[in-house]
């Protein structure tokens, strides 16, 4: 058994149609290996999506011949395997990822936000009146060259100013 039997090619019309088991490759996965490949062929599905999906690959290249196609068909094979990896691994994942965001979220919470919301605690810290800061003047560093300063067209010498 050849390992392309899941491929008709036809050369003369610059196309392939490739047979995919949805039961093997949902199809989600097929829509992101079709997705990959946009830049070489065009994809189009057709079938039932409980027993059979069948994806007619166009070649962009309307000369293109019976090799190019089977290496289009053939990335696309290997793109469903990609994907189907990764949903996999991504389902495996799914419960430590939510812990490490449960994580992130709580030790980003305050102490204010764990207490819990009373109306009359949150009018007796309104009527308080919290002491303000003063900036400091001195935020920048000595500007000896005058690097920092603002520059406008008025205060460049020896310029000529633009026509508007």
């Amino acid at each position: 058994m050849n390992e392309l039997d899941v491929a008709e090619f036809y050369p003369k019309e610059a196309k392939a149609v490739v047979s995919v088991n949805p039961k093997i490759f949902p199809l989600e996965v097929i829509y992101a290996a079709a997705y990959v490949l946009l830049d070489k062929a065009y994809f189009i599905l057709s079938g039932d999506a409980e027993k059979e999906i069948k994806v007619v690959i166009r070649a962009k290249n309307e000369k293109a011949g019976k090799k190019e196609l089977e290496l289009i068909s053939l990335k696309f094979h290997d793109e469903l395997i990609n994907y189907a990896t990764y949903v996999v691994q991504a389902a495996r994942n799914q419960a430590v990822r939510e812990a490490i965001i449960k994580r992130a979220l709580a030790t980003n919470t305050s102490e204010s936000d764990e207490t819990e919301y009373l109306p009359e605690r949150e009018e007796e810290e309104l009527g308080k009146e919290t002491p303000r800061e003063e900036p400091e003047e001195d935020l920048f560093l000595d500007d000896p060259e005058g690097i920092a300063k603002p520059w406008t067209p008025d205060k460049a010498k020896g310029l000529k100013k633009p026509i508007i």
